[in-house]
């Protein structure tokens, strides 16, 4: 993946998630020198990816961490269930959101991109781009601390858990981009994209039984 930024040009390690939530899935690192990016503008798309065998009801936010940013551009963000060729804002888009560039002096800071939502058992995709001229970045570390809860898992089973997008690769409508899997540091590779997503204390986390096990399975075999 080009345009890496150094480790050097981070600072101000972001703190993770938000008082009083708890995370149920997300990549965050305890140590500051670790930190890196990918850009994230017109020519280049970024995707993560998450699976849950339950379900959450209440106030689920999704949050990434920014790089360094220019001061008046703006960033799109989507949840969807699927990415690539075939994915439209009509049948796969859970939300989507704008939001205009951080200050660049502040350092890598964690934004908050979804709250209030439901997410049910399946496959969820966070896309961050631009549609203009605006550049900045997605922090990523070379020492990921993962959080992953019963139910959860990073990736889809089938193509990975990050990916990137490209120039001519690069799709109208974002998360419809041609995206190539990005090795992560357990793959060895990386660095891994920093994001999460958290529950309020109290939240409820509905089970669901193993029909969504087998066609996971059935998925992964078909693949």
């Amino acid at each position: 993946m080009r345009k890496c930024y150094s480790a050097a040009l981070m600072f101000l390690l972001g703190l993770p998630v938000w008082a009083g939530s708890t995370s149920v899935i997300s990549v965050d690192t305890t140590d500051s020198s670790s930190i890196g990016g990918y850009s994230v503008d017109s020519t280049d798309v970024l995707a993560v990816a998450w699976t849950q065998t339950v379900g959450i009801t209440g106030d689920v936010s999704v949050n990434f961490q920014t790089g360094f940013f220019d001061t008046s551009g703006t960033l799109y963000a989507y949840l969807t269930d699927s990415i690539g060729s075939g994915t439209t804002q009509l049948g796969n888009e859970i939300a989507n959101t704008t939001f205009a560039s951080p200050d660049p002096l502040d350092g890598p800071v964690w934004i908050n991109v979804f709250g209030g939502i439901q997410l049910n058992p399946g496959f969820y995709y966070l896309t961050i781009g631009s549609l203009d001229s605006t550049s900045g970045g997605w922090s990523a570390t070379s020492d990921p601390t993962v959080t992953v809860t019963p139910g959860f898992f990073l990736g889809d089973l089938v193509t990975g858990s990050q990916f990137w997008a490209s120039g001519s690769d690069v799709a109208a409508y974002l998360p419809a981009s041609n995206f190539s899997p990005q090795p992560t540091v357990a793959d060895g590779g990386g660095p891994d994209l920093m994001f999460d997503v958290s529950v309020p204390e109290p939240s409820t986390i509905w089970l669901l039984g193993g029909a969504l096990w087998f066609a996971l399975l059935r998925r992964k075999r078909s693949a």
